[in-house]
């Protein structure tokens, strides 16, 4: 009797695997793949369209992603100074989920962006079909190239300045206990960005990015890539001096040839 009953249960799915195939296969055209953003990209193209014509914007910008924040950073296109941003950041249902914290432009206001992504041979394109802009309404659809490596290191994720110190070849020193400054690393390359305010109180923003090599646990090298900071910063590479202290905090110093310090303390954010 059992083995009749087993029969017939056979001989049931077999005459219905063509309509169960056609099930799965509706059912696997309908989800959408896996995207995985943690890395670093260059900017290729960046395009605005006001909805009658495309503008191609020319923007030296680099994108990073770790595991749960999200950091950009170029020239602003208009002068000398940053444009950055930095959040948290979230992949659901194929599209990227951009939470802002804080932009050169807006400051401490969060802000959210919803991104069409569509991975490539070696990058991906970004859209954001609705994105205000200088009180208009644009469609922002921007291409980017993998510029990241393989390298995994304890830097990596998303910082922010706790306090500076700088000392001079003569013993002076200067304290800032209240900096503006972000810091990410990930896939061996990093970006930094500071807002100040000059002699009229004006907010600036100035940045920084490129390549960086782990040597040994207690040192970094990093070359300066792109920066508004000064120009005789681009291209030149140092070595930092690392001191974590566990795995949310970290003091960085810097030594420069004439013999002075710069000492800055990150927190990691969470």
């Amino acid at each position: 009797m059992n083995g009749n009953i087993v029969n017939i249960l056979k001989l049931s799915i077999m005459k219905n695997l063509p309509a169960l195939t056609v099930i799965f296969l509706v059912l696997g055209c309908g989800s959408k793949p896996k995207i995985e953003m943690i890395g670093a990209y260059q900017m290729t193209t960046q395009i605005l369209n006001d909805g009658t014509k495309d503008s191609v914007i020319p923007r030296n910008q680099l994108k990073i992603y770790t595991t749960d924040y999200m950091m950009y950073a170029s020239p602003n296109v208009s002068d000398s100074f940053a444009n950055f941003g930095i959040g948290k950041y979230k992949i659901e249902d194929g599209k990227v989920y951009e939470y802002r914290s804080y932009t050169a432009e807006e400051g401490e206001k969060t802000d959210t962006f919803v991104l069409d992504v569509e991975k490539t041979y070696n990058g991906y394109k970004q859209t954001i079909e609705k994105i205000n802009i200088g009180g208009r309404t644009y469609k922002l659809t921007e291409e980017y190239v993998s510029k990241g490596t393989d390298q995994k290191s304890p830097l990596d994720g998303a910082w922010r300045q706790d306090k500076n110190i700088y000392l001079t070849s003569k013993g002076d020193s200067s304290v800032n206990s209240s900096p503006l400054e972000y810091k990410t690393f990930q896939a061996g390359y990093f970006i930094w960005a500071i807002t100040v305010k000059d002699s009229s109180n004006r907010k600036t923003s100035v940045f920084g990015y490129g390549p960086f090599q782990m040597l040994n646990n207690d040192k970094t090298r990093e070359t300066v890539a792109n920066s508004t900071f000064v120009k005789g910063l681009l291209g030149k590479t140092y070595d930092v001096d690392i001191q974590m202290s566990g795995n949310d905090s970290y003091k960085q110093t810097i030594t420069f040839a004439n013999g002075d310090k710069s000492m800055e303390v990150y927190q990691r954010m969470k």
